[in-house]
């Protein structure tokens, strides 16, 4: 015999004696009654049984990547959040549209209509684009203060939507009573202010 099949014959050799000493371990019976505590007592001089917790799941590789669904408990949650320092006086309540973009600097290229609400694209200086719509507002805020009261920001909104042009309209909060000042923003970039 060579040696290669004499190590695969010792090795045949353990496989069969480990298979029937295992065969032959039986575990001891286990009574069927409860003992104190509601426990099972265990066989004399073993160990209590216990149920594996994790019998019948299966897991993936998907389960250990952290989501939504699972999150890494020993993520240290305080170093992700920060706290944002209150900004100045001057921040705005309500979402604005192009909030750097003064109106003049603003070009329409596009407007779609026949819609319920019709749909306007603008353009910025660096020729970003932005889809706006009735209602919204839009451009780097003006700051209004009068003298003892709390700091305004007015922002253009955008009034009406027409086949060639926006319609941007803004409130005095000097003179509530008085009109809105409107300004419109045309296809060809102009700009004009009544």
């Amino acid at each position: 015999m060579t040696s290669v099949m004499r190590a695969k014959a010792r090795r045949a050799g353990w496989l069969i004696t480990t298979c029937l000493v295992c065969a032959s371990c039986e575990d001891p019976p286990v009574q069927q009654g409860r003992g104190v505590g509601g426990r099972r007592p265990s066989a004399p001089g073993r160990a209590p049984v216990v149920a594996n917790p994790l019998a019948g799941l299966s897991f993936k590789d998907d389960d250990f990547v952290e989501s939504e669904r699972h999150r890494d408990p020993f993520r240290n949650v305080n170093a992700m959040t920060r706290t944002r320092e209150p900004e100045a006086a001057a921040e705005t309540q309500r979402l604005v549209i192009m909030p750097e973009t003064p109106v003049e600097q603003m070009r329409l290229i596009a407007v779609i209509t026949g819609l319920e609400r019709p749909k306007a694209m603008l353009v910025d200086g660096r020729n970003v684009g932005y889809v706006v719509q009735r209602g919204d507002y839009i451009g780097r805020p003006r700051v209004f203060q009068s003298s003892g009261s709390v700091a305004v920001t007015l922002n253009w909104r955008v009034d009406r939507i027409r086949d060639d042009e926006i319609v941007l309209t803004q409130q005095d909060p000097s003179d509530p009573g008085r009109p809105p000042l409107s300004r419109i923003i045309g296809m060809h970039n102009e700009v004009a202010a009544r």
